[in-house]
């Protein structure tokens, strides 16, 4: 019972289980839960400009709080951060600063978003925040973490996942003091404007409110683009004592017919041996490539470089990062006629949802919800309110 106040009072929202039959909300009955994106930042070696237009005018205002101190019919506001130092139309900062539009929404560096945005100061950093309604994040989301002409079932599952997701962070960034809760690239969920796709918003209004709950918690509800067959609870580099419902024991067989389930690239020797490299010096030349260490789930998680005086042992995930066409951990590697070849399966980190394992779930008449506790199985649905 202690815990469950406690939940009520540092979040802004309790949760509740939801009947199974669903619940379909109105926009007045959507619950109103805010989200802040990381959508900047600029430390003391850096500088950078972030200019805010709004046709209607800003209201702003110092320190976190809703007060007005000031309205504006100007149309521009402009921050220089030099070296660390915040200035808004060239008069320095002190002090967070809060914006927000008198009317529509603010353009910032050419995309526009809905909400308000903060400006202040985080560990030595100068941080740029949108905050959002949660409802109106997931929207903006699904608007590129999904995938255009996918019909408005599919998106269900997704806005549920992405909702989960963003609630998820939200409870963990409040445990750590951050101001923001998640950043608006794939680091989280990639994030870039408001849109009026209507199948997107209609998935988002069907669902409202509706996440994936562990224990009475929002879920971290990860998610890849084709998760290739790979079991997740045989992926070694994995802590699934902290997330139980990714540790899923059995394969998802309906991302077969994806053309991201079996891929091949190639990399001419000299290139590859150029971004070798560039990360490891030690190797002057690049002799053969040879795969030493697979996991369970055969993700690759060791791999040989071996030149002409030494050799040198990278992790799978390192490889990953320096070779950009590599789609996932799942691969084989070899040489032929002067290239290095790269056969896998799936793209991502294999995870969680398999967004193309999910689409084909579809099309074979699953409904949202089961697709969803196919994929994280033990979770139950729960309503923010």
């Amino acid at each position: 019972m202690i815990l469950f106040f406690r939940l009520i009072l540092t979040t802004v929202f309790f949760l509740f289980y939801l009947p199974l039959c669903g619940v379909v909300k109105s926009k007045r009955q959507r619950c109103s839960i805010k989200i802040n994106v990381l959508l900047d930042d600029c430390n003391k070696e850096s500088s950078t400009q972030w200019n805010f237009v709004s046709q209607k005018g800003f209201a702003v205002s110092l320190g976190t709080q809703r007060g007005i101190k000031k309205k504006t019919r100007a149309r521009k506001i402009t921050i220089d951060v030099k070296n660390g130092v915040p200035f808004c139309n060239g008069k320095k900062l002190t002090q967070t600063i809060r914006i927000s539009p008198r009317g529509g929404h603010i353009n910032f560096n050419g995309i526009t978003y809905d909400g308000n945005f903060f400006i202040m100061s985080h560990k030595d950093i100068i941080v740029c925040i949108n905050q959002v309604e949660l409802e109106d994040y997931v929207a903006t989301v699904l608007k590129t973490e999904s995938w255009p002409g996918w019909p408005l079932e599919v998106n269900k599952v997704f806005a549920i996942a992405c909702r989960s997701y963003g609630a998820y962070k939200k409870l963990e960034a409040r445990r750590n003091k951050q101001p923001y809760d998640v950043k608006n690239s794939n680091v989280h969920q990639t994030y870039k404007g408001r849109h009026d796709v209507s199948v997107l918003r209609d998935a988002v209004e069907q669902t409202a409110g509706v996440v994936l709950g562990f224990e009475a918690k929002p879920i971290l509800a990860m998610f890849d683009c084709c998760c290739g067959g790979i079991i997740p609870a045989h992926i070694d580099d994995f802590d699934f004592s902290k997330a139980p419902y990714l540790a899923r024991t059995y394969a998802c067989t309906y991302c077969k017919q994806s053309s991201l389930y079996s891929w091949q690239v190639s990399y001419e020797h000299a290139l590859f041996e150029a971004l070798v490299k560039s990360h490891k010096q030690e190797i002057s030349r690049l002799f053969d490539i040879h795969i030493i260490q697979k996991d369970k789930a055969g993700l690759v998680t060791e791999v040989r470089l071996r030149g002409p005086k030494t050799q040198v042992t990278v992790s799978g995930k390192k490889l990953y990062s320096m070779l950009k066409d590599v789609k996932s951990f799942s691969f084989d590697v070899h040489k032929k006629s002067g290239k290095i070849v790269f056969t896998g399966r799936g793209f991502g980190h294999h995870l969680g949802l398999c967004q193309w394992g999910a689409r084909q779930m579809v099309r074979d008449g699953w409904g949202y919800k089961s697709i969803l506790r196919f994929y994280y199985p033990g979770t139950r649905f729960m309503q923010l309110i």
